[in-house]
């Protein structure tokens, strides 16, 4: 390619010393896919190198005839690559992406270890978009055709997408004006998203729901019911009645049968951080009531289950929070009676 970049349009010549052209170009190149885009279609032409529909960045640049070549076109800033073809019509990166890349697009961002991002989109307008993708299908799929997707996110290995609080996040629900169906993390790293509020809210009011974040339990998980514990029953390594005023740390995590014998290991996973149960107050002596806390509790001033003289058997349901082990506690109150306890498991959160 020559050293100098001619406007074909007019009869002037533009000579552009070489070192400050290729200065250009690779702050143009990492700007991102939309910045090196810009230089070709800027130029009313094609840029290419040699024979065929490459431009290195870092070469000198010259503008030819409109482009009528049905070979995609690859700008690439680093000086040296071999010009291979790549998936997308225009390849924009720090290497030129092997045929078999996945999603070839019309502009494809393609990062490398120098140049960590593919595409990176921002605004400073507060109604703006950093990025927008839009299929524009033309007419509505039917009821067994794939719906049209705007955006796909993938990864071969790691995080699907990954959400970067930027300095001056928030914690909680950001102030302004926001429509339903954002999504984003606040500075503690919780995920949010927004909902309508049905009438008689005013149209176009949202809600915001908390997704995921601490202390949030996170999804429930139903289960088909399992027993976890019966201090009834021999199986269990702690058992017996449970006298006033005592507590007794039980797991979680297994389901098993009538005597006590796990039939199904980890039936709460490890991870969980919260189980909906039934519990069940039985052969009592007296009145007397029962409490349940996160295993790793020692006091609670609330009660779950609670019985009056004369009663033999009750029982209550109830979501709680679970230790780093999948462990409850129960405490039994400071009344006069005594009784056995029974735990069962319908499902947790996690």
């Amino acid at each position: 390619m020559s050293d100098t970049t001619t406007d074909t349009s007019t009869n002037d010549d533009i000579d552009v010393a070489p070192n400050d052209r290729r200065a250009m170009l690779r702050k143009l190149a990492i700007g991102g896919a939309g910045a090196a885009a810009g230089v070709v279609l800027l130029s009313n032409g094609t840029a290419s190198a040699a024979d065929n529909n490459t431009l290195l960045l870092g070469s000198n640049l010259a503008q030819t005839a409109n482009n009528t070549t049905s070979t995609p076109t690859i700008v690439d800033f680093t000086p040296g690559t071999p010009p291979t073809q790549g998936p997308s019509a225009l390849s924009v990166g720090g290497y030129v992406p092997p045929a078999e890349s996945p999603f070839p697009a019309g502009v494809g961002g393609y990062g490398d270890p120098t140049i960590p991002n593919g595409v990176h989109g921002s605004t400073t307008a507060p109604a703006g978009f950093g990025v927008v993708a839009a299929n524009l299908a033309p007419v509505a799929p039917s009821a067994t055709a794939p719906v049209p997707t705007a955006l796909a996110v993938a990864s071969s290995r790691g995080a699907q997408m990954r959400f970067v609080p930027l300095p001056g996040a928030v914690t909680g629900p950001t102030p302004g004006l926001h429509l339903a169906g954002e999504l984003y993390a606040d500075a503690d790293g919780t995920l949010w998203f927004t909902v309508p509020v049905p009438p008689p809210a005013a149209a176009g009011t949202v809600r915001f729901v908390k997704l995921a974040g601490t202390p949030t339990s996170g999804a429930y998980h139903g289960i088909d019911p399992q027993r976890v514990y019966d201090s009834r029953q021999a199986g269990y390594t702690v058992r017996g009645a449970m006298a006033p005023s005592s507590n007794r740390v039980i797991s979680v995590a297994d389901g098993r049968n009538a005597n006590g014998t796990v039939t199904l290991a980890n039936a709460v996973p490890a991870g969980a951080t919260a189980v909906h149960i039934n519990v069940t107050a039985a052969n009592m002596t007296g009145p007397n009531f029962l409490s349940v806390t996160a295993g790793d509790k020692t006091s609670t001033t609330t009660s779950l289950v609670n019985w009056g003289p004369g009663d033999i058997q009750i029982a209550n349901s109830i979501t709680v929070p679970v230790d780093a082990t999948r462990q409850i506690r129960v405490f039994c109150g400071d009344q006069t009676g005594s009784t056995d306890v029974v735990v069962d498991v319908f499902g947790y959160h996690l």
